[in-house]
């Protein structure tokens, strides 16, 4: 197996934890919208909300998932909030 194929299995098993830490609500918008490919619209009908509290739940999994994956690549700012 190639070193090249070892970082990207890597990567994906960073990824898959990541999204195991996303809220149970918040992930079903998620991968509905990734992986279902449902619209925004679709999702906030489907779960009972409104396209707003769709956005809101995508940014916080987005969040979750950058913080999770790109711990050594931090923002200077985020080391303050800690």
């Amino acid at each position: 197996m190639s070193s090249y194929t070892r970082a990207r299995r890597h990567l994906l098993r960073q990824y898959e934890r990541a999204v195991d830490r996303i809220d149970e609500h918040d992930r079903a918008i998620f991968l509905g919208h990734r992986v279902e490919e449902l619209s925004y619209r679709q999702l906030a009908e489907r779960h009972g909300v409104s396209v707003a509290e769709v956005e809101d739940a995508m940014i916080r999994s987005l969040r979750v998932i950058a913080q999770s994956v790109d711990r050594k690549n931090r923002r200077w700012w985020q080391f303050w909030r800690r």
